[in-house]
């Protein structure tokens, strides 16, 4: 369980006569742990017990944030009053046990946790979407009018919610990965002796800062402790001034106590107020400043002493010299500059915008210098042919083999090409979930499609398959699908044959459904149009014909007529038709039913619950008929 760690309230520190701050009194709990890091410069509290809520202001108020994964309360930077906070309750502060690579690595590994535990509820998330479009090809439109409308659109708002929250678990998934590779790279960039060496110039800077601010109060200091025989200070007429004008001079002047001077002017404190006042002021300055550098002082012996363990930088370990080279940020890609000049802590290198222009200087400090080699390794590297020089002259490149001594460039391209091919392959074979969810994203984006198909009674799976199956296909047929609809029996005739080697021809008059049919079964010919305005002429006729026609208005009777003019000789046509095929008389029904005897054909009933799963109670029936072989 996350304690919710808080800390007791602190007097202000008090000051002795003269001025010097008195360390505040520590209140010891054993409960407390402090700890320093100076690899980070953090100071870090620790607490076994919860704590009273004055005690939580306190340590929220010197700027100590909770760390609810790492069980304690830390501060971004140490400062003085940070430090005092923890010597309070601690009453002393230890090192902390753990580097900033340790650290760094402990975080990685929380964030690899959170990785996988969302990569995982991706996955599952994915796996639910699968579930309910099993059945259900992606890009598949919702049939407006058809009876299957209710339940595709209820299935689209899951699916599409249950994509949404794939892809964002799985966007999550790979953030937090990206952490944990972040949390390692920092760590490592942060030990890197050039990093360490302008971290050093900047702990200098803020050394040279305060004690700039320690000199400064203790000239003051002296100053005000020196005002009653401040005999310097004459009026304009040079007279000798009162302790009232010397204390309006100097307070005028010190800007460590603002509004003393106008206290001064409006008679509201006294000279000797405002030189205790400034005396105190300028007391604790100086001890302030004290602390700061003292602690930067032990920040350099640290980082100093790990630089050396290191090696130092670069430049530590091969000096810089006119002729030489180096690695830098103004460096070509992957390539070396010409060192033209070495300055105190600089060296000059060329450079040039790579626009045709002329090439120009460019001072680069030598903790900004990654790599270096004299003047006598450049030379060497020449004679031994491993050296190209750029066109802009202001660098070069290094070969990994001398010139002579490179393989046939043929040779090496066509090993280079078998590589990436196995490698290409490999990946392959390999699963790829960051691409399976980019597909699902791309699904999203797609959307659901809502198009309007009346009279559409998609053929069930199983008697899909028993069509498919009578029709006694073989490869190298011809082979037609009059109302492809959503191509189940297209899916059936797909599973059979190899479509690359057998022609198959669906027709459907609705255009979602063509470029639905043509995306998802590229090897055959989609023709969006009505199947009625194909005529014998413009089309070879077909060895196998499998349809499943409307059936409103007598259409199916219509479709059938038509298909067999479209029938090769002996060619097979399996239809599911109107059970009205078995009884009704009007003229047409009849002549069909009766060219149907004749050509030896069978009209078989079907179960009344064929198309239950289609929304519809329709009775229906299974003609089956060979085409009179060519005399």
């Amino acid at each position: 369980m996350i304690m919710n760690i808080l800390s007791d309230s602190v007097d202000n520190p008090s000051f002795d006569e003269s001025g010097a701050v008195n360390a505040p009194t520590p209140t010891r709990d054993s409960s407390y742990t402090a700890t320093y890091s100076p690899d980070d410069n953090k100071l870090r509290l620790y607490s076994v017990a919860r704590l009273q809520r004055d005690v939580y202001e306190r340590v929220n108020g010197a700027g100590f944030r909770w760390a609810p994964k790492q069980n304690l309360f830390v501060a971004p930077m140490w400062t003085p009053e940070r430090e005092d906070v923890l010597l309070e309750l601690c009453g002393d502060i230890g090192d902390e046990d753990q580097s900033l690579t340790e650290r760094a690595t402990t975080r990685a590994e929380r964030f690899e946790t959170y990785s996988d535990k969302r990569a995982d509820e991706a996955q599952s998330a994915r796996d639910a979407v699968s579930a309910i479009t099993d059945n259900i090809p992606l890009g598949q439109p919702i049939l407006v009018g058809h009876h299957s409308e209710r339940h595709a659109r209820k299935d689209a708002q899951r699916i599409e919610s249950g994509m949404r929250k794939a892809i964002r678990l799985w966007d999550t998934s790979t953030y937090w990965t990206a952490r944990a590779a972040g949390a390692l790279r920092h760590a490592r960039y942060k030990e890197r002796p050039d990093v360490r060496a302008r971290r050093i110039k900047t702990i200098e800077a803020d050394h040279r800062k305060w004690l700039r601010s320690s000199d400064e109060s203790t000239r003051w200091l002296k100053l005000w402790q020196r005002l009653s025989s401040l005999d310097q200070i004459k009026t304009h007429d040079g007279g000798t001034t009162t302790l009232m004008q010397r204390a309006l001079f100097l307070s005028e002047r010190d800007q460590a106590c603002f509004g003393t001077w106008s206290e001064l002017e409006r008679n509201q404190i006294t000279p000797e107020q405002a030189q205790e006042r400034l005396i105190a002021a300028h007391t604790r300055v100086i001890a302030r400043a004290g602390r700061w550098i003292a602690h930067c002082e032990n920040r350099l012996a640290y980082e100093k002493a790990m630089l050396g363990v290191a090696g130092g930088t670069a430049a530590d370990q091969t000096k810089p010299e006119k002729g030489g080279a180096c690695v830098c940020w103004a460096s070509h890609r992957g390539g070396w500059s010409y060192i033209e000049k070495v300055n105190r802590v600089t060296v000059s290198v060329l450079d040039n915008w790579g626009n045709g222009g002329r090439n120009f200087t460019r001072t680069i400090p030598f903790d900004k210098l990654s790599k270096l080699m004299t003047a006598a390794q450049v030379r060497e590297k020449r004679e031994l042919g491993l050296l190209v020089e750029f066109a802009d002259k202001t660098g070069f490149a290094l070969r990994e083999v001398p010139q002579e001594e490179m393989r046939n460039p043929e040779s090496a391209s066509i090993d280079a090409t078998h590589a990436q091919a196995t490698e290409l392959e490999s990946t392959r074979d390999c699963a790829n979930p960051a691409q399976s969810f980019e597909t699902l994203r791309q699904q999203l984006a797609k959307g659901i499609q809502v198009v309007s198909t009346p009279q559409l009674f998609p053929t069930p799976p199983q008697l899909a398959a028993r069509i498919v199956r009578e029709a006694d296909l073989r490869e190298g047929m011809r082979i037609l699908e009059p109302s492809a609809g959503t191509g189940n029996l297209v899916r059936e005739v797909a599973r059979l044959v190899d479509l690359k080697r057998t022609k198959l021809v669906a027709v459907e008059l609705n255009r979602s459904l063509a470029d639905n049919l043509q995306s998802v079964f590229p090897s055959v010919v989609v023709l969006w149009r009505d199947f009625l305005d194909i005529s014998r002429l413009e089309s070879d006729p077909f060895d196998r014909i499998l349809m499943n026609p409307p059936f409103a208005n007598g259409q199916d009777v219509v479709h059938v007529e038509h298909a067999l003019s479209l029938l090769a000789p002996d060619g097979i046509l399996i239809a599911i038709m109107s059970a009205g095929m078995t009884f009704r008389q009007d003229h047409r029904i009849k002549a069909l039913r009766q060219r149907i005897f004749d050509l030896g054909g069978t009209i078989r009933p079907l179960p009344d619950d064929t198309f239950e799963e289609s929304g519809t109670a329709v009775r229906s029936v299974l003609v089956s008929l060979r085409a009179a072989p060519r005399l």
